[in-house]
């Protein structure tokens, strides 16, 4: 029987969503609390409908629609593999980039069925290379369909229409009266196709279109983005106050490109509250209408990393392992802690990549250690053993193991997530609840790809897995009463709205820049006025969005960027503003009353209040039992900043290490230490040095090099290719250095490495000085390497000395010995030389004695300076 009541298509699913509020609060209105439900569907889901009751009913048969809908997903994996196969024998085929070519490819395709063109069409004008490659993909993938038994989308919806046209013909009791189009802007020739037939059946059918209304248009010209996004947020604001009821709409071209600014300010403004964890989900005013990625929500985030942890057998970053160690979504919440420490522990002591095996013996040495991460250990080994499972380099792993079909990797996915307590450590929110569904749901999509890759690796699974997540587009459910609607450029209100402000207007983004198809010709495109075919064909359909948006709301803003960083902007032309310039004021402001602007919560926090005054000068005193560590630093960072000695050295505070592959600076400079401790100890003096010939000095150079590396453990993790290099440098720098040192009188190394415990004003110490050189002549010289660019003893005349470690060497740690210099060995590839001071002339080669340096001057003696290093320094403790 035919219906009566009319039905409504819409251009997007959340039109169809807004249609049914819509109805729901017109009823409301009339006092009814029952009514009809209104019938809404976009395209694609009435033309499913009419089908699946066309098959119920036996109106067409039964085999004419192909049983698999390709997804996305399928649909790119069906193109890449008709792609691969086409040009697998170009001498150039390792350069293409397979997955974008698929992407444009599906592109093309839909158009050809969008705008019905046939291939008759594509051959009359001028095909390029690209073109004829074209054709022959879309061959193969038709081929691969065929064997699949499966259709896509674009494909499918041309299949409907016709199966329409054919076998419903005699059947119009099928259609309702009256179908009502709304949202579309403009139609496709294969839509216009089924309005055609829709007409020719009878059936009424009507293009909802907006009513032309008097609207008061302003302009609004700002200095950037983000001035646009907070005068926008203020204007919400103020209409709000004005009237709490009102229903308003901020809408952008370029809507992705400005959501985290936009909701920022809207929750700085309106939700203050939710920057507390606890309120993050509270229901707000706004609500958007562009979701996000499903792989970019946390919970999501978290189950691909577990995943791709436990499919991976190669080496492992840093960057990866921190994210799942702190991660509180699987695991124990009592682990937490340990997990970080765990963290700092890898960052300080591993390089930037390492295997699981290596992480496993790292949580083992801290649970051994009193640390209580057993259960964390316990999930590591669940990981490995995956691992084996999964690996197809592992000999003893049967073929069935290393591959099979996605539904069988899905239930091993799930099982390992549930081991590892994924989504189960703490109670979940409503949130984080819908984004675990949304995931499960990608999973089961992952099951329908079985009859299409047939078995594939654990590794293969997991990437199509994030494919999924990556193109599933996906936002919780908005609850609380909105009155704000954040609004890409192309999306219809179903609501009559109060008033609407239309951002980012500039000419870059509004009408959108053209982008033709480079698999179909050109010509054909812009003759048939394809999207994105050229210039007039998207200014034609940016004028029409733009005619719609203005009809709206009684009242409609237009605001536009004056600059994006030095870049000057301008406003989109259709706009259709004469001489906007001359309407800035002297804020940048285009209309008088256009002065919105809001603050963010940290400005708001920053202002100026009444402070209370706390006396926190001095820190509380070190106790008899309280141990102190740090040594030398403590000393340097007291002198530089009170404070941050007290929070480093006292409250333990500190950065946390970015490791890197090979050696850091600081590993760096303990191997030049322990190299010249080796090659000194062996060595001993200034006359065995200069006694060796070039073979022998290079022999001695690298044993020690040698015995420097073994005597560093984490010199084993170095791949030894770094390892030759770092040699090879090594052996450079200290060939030019001893070069240096042969230069010098004749002296005897006394020391090196020397450890020494001290106790300056109540803190214990333990120092360990470089090297101390016992002169021929008597006397001591007290050395310290340096490997940094920059080295410096001027601070050593000031009454804080920032670099104290010689003068700590020399006025406490070696009090009552005849110390006659101190210097900065600086042993660096781009300068090597001495740095320092010296009781007499031509101790050092180039040192200077106190009399000769301008800084030091005011000190009578040499003894007079070591006492001034001792009382300064017994200052600072």
């Amino acid at each position: 029987m035919q219906s009566l009541e009319p039905i409504y298509i819409c251009a997007t699913t959340r039109l169809t969503f807004g249609i049914h509020l819509r109805h729901q609060l017109h009823e409301q209105a009339k006092g009814h609390k029952q009514w009809q439900a209104l019938e809404v569907y976009t395209l694609q889901q009435w033309l499913n409908q009419l089908l699946g009751n066309g098959l119920l009913l036996g109106v067409f048969p039964t085999d004419i629609i192909p049983p698999v809908l390709l997804t996305p997903v399928a649909e790119a994996y069906l193109w890449e593999q008709a792609i691969e196969k086409s040009l697998a024998k170009h001498e150039a085929a390792a350069l293409f980039d397979i997955r974008s070519m698929a992407k444009s490819a599906i592109e093309a395709n839909d158009t050809i069925f969008s705008w019905q063109i046939s291939e008759a069409d594509i051959k009359q004008h001028f095909m390029s290379q690209e073109v004829k490659h074209f054709l022959l993909w879309r061959k193969s993938f038709e081929s691969l369909c065929i064997k699949e038994n499966a259709i896509e989308p674009a494909r499918l919806i041309a299949l409907q229409i016709k199966i329409v046209e054919k076998y419903y013909s005699n059947a119009p009791c099928y259609f309702p009266r009256q179908i009502i189009f709304e949202g579309f802007d403009r139609f496709t020739p294969l839509e216009n196709h089924l309005l055609k037939v829709l007409n020719l059946f009878g059936i009424e059918v009507t293009v909802k279109t907006l009513h032309e209304a008097q609207v008061n248009v302003k302009y609004y010209a700002l200095n950037d983005c983000n001035a646009e996004c907070r005068a926008a947020v203020a204007w919400a604001k103020q209409k709000l106050i004005d009237n709490p009821n009102a229903q308003l709409a901020i809408i952008s071209p370029v809507l992705g490109n400005i959501r985290r600014t936009l909701i920022d300010l809207l929750d700085d403004t309106f939700h203050p509250h939710t920057l507390q964890p606890s309120h993050f989900e509270a229901p707000r005013c706004y609500d958007f209408s562009l979701g996000l990625p499903l792989d970019e929500y946390p919970i999501v985030f978290s189950a691909l990393q577990l995943l791709n942890l436990a499919t991976s057998n190669g080496w492992l970053r840093f960057e990866e392992v921190t994210p799942i160690l702190l991660d509180s979504y699987w695991g124990v919440i009592a682990e937490l802690d340990a997990r970080a420490q765990l963290d700092a522990y890898l960052r300080q002591y591993f390089p930037a990549t390492y295997r699981l095996d290596n992480l496993m013996t790292a949580a083992n040495k801290m649970q051994s250690e009193g640390v209580a991460i057993g259960l964390f250990v316990e999930h590591l080994e669940i990981i490995r053993q995956f691992q084996f499972k999964a690996s197809v380099k592992q000999s003893r792993v049967t073929p069935s193991n290393q591959s099979q079909l996605p539904s069988k990797w899905t239930n091993d996915f799930f099982d390992v997530l549930k081991s590892l307590n994924w989504a189960n450590s703490r109670a979940i929110s409503s949130h984080e609840y819908q984004s675990q569904q949304a995931f499960y749901k990608q999973m089961s999509e992952l099951d329908a790809l079985d009859t299409l890759l047939g078995n594939i690796s654990a590794k293969e699974a997991l990437r199509k897995l994030m494919e999924l997540c990556k193109t599933a587009i996906f936002q919780p459910e908005a609850t609380g009463d909105t009155h704000i609607q954040i609004l890409g450029l192309l999306e219809t209100p179903a609501l009559q709205l109060d008033a609407v402000w239309s951002l980012n207007m500039n000419d870059q983004h509004w009408p959108p820049p053209a982008k033709l198809n480079p698999l179909l010709p050109a010509q054909l495109q812009r003759e048939l006025g394809t999207p994105n075919a050229c210039a007039g064909v998207q200014s034609e359909f940016a004028g029409l969005v733009h005619q719609r948006l203005m009809q709206y709301a009684p009242e409609v803003i237009f605001s536009y960027a004056l600059k994006e960083d030095e870049r000057e902007l301008r406003a989109s032309p259709l706009l259709q503003v004469d001489n906007l310039d001359h309407l800035l004021d002297n804020r940048g402001f285009a209309n008088k009353g256009s002065n919105y602007t809001v603050q963010t919560l940290a400005e708001r926090l920053a202002q100026p209040v009444a402070l209370q005054m706390l006396d926190d000068y001095q820190a509380p005193a070190v106790t008899s039992h309280e141990k102190t560590k740090g040594g030398v630093k403590l000393f340097s960072a007291q002198a530089i900043c009170p404070a941050w000695a007290f929070y480093q050295y006292r409250l333990g505070a500190g950065k946390l290490e970015k490791p890197v592959d090979g050696l850091d600076i600081l590993s760096r400079g303990n191997l030049l230490h322990k190299v010249l401790q080796h090659f000194w100890q062996a060595c001993g003096n200034s006359a065995n040095l200069k006694a060796m010939t070039h073979v022998k000095l290079m022999e001695a150079v690298s044993k020690a090099i040698e015995q420097g590396i073994a005597s560093l453990s984490r010199m084993n993790a170095i791949a030894p290719q770094i390892m030759q290099i770092e040699k090879l440098r090594l052996k450079q720098l200290l060939q030019r250095w001893l070069g240096i040192e042969m230069e010098r009188s004749d002296f005897t190394v006394q020391a090196c490495e020397q450890s020494f415990s001290l106790t300056i004003e109540g803190l214990s110490l333990n120092l360990t000085i470089d090297r101390i050189d016992c002169l021929a002549e008597g006397g001591l010289v007290v050395i310290d390497y340096k490997s940094s660019t920059i080295v410096s003893s001027k601070s050593w005349a000031d009454n804080r000395i920032s670099e104290p470690q010689l003068p700590i060497y020399a006025a406490i740690a070696l009090k009552g010995e005849q110390v006659v210099a101190v210097c900065l060995a600086k042993i660096h590839t781009q300068e090597s030389k001495f740095i320092g001071l010296s009781a007499e002339e031509s101790l050092l080669p180039a040192i200077s004695t106190l009399n000769k340096t301008s800084a030091f001057k005011h000190f009578l003696n040499w003894e007079a300076l070591l006492q001034h290093w001792h009382s300064s320094l017994s200052h600072m403790a």
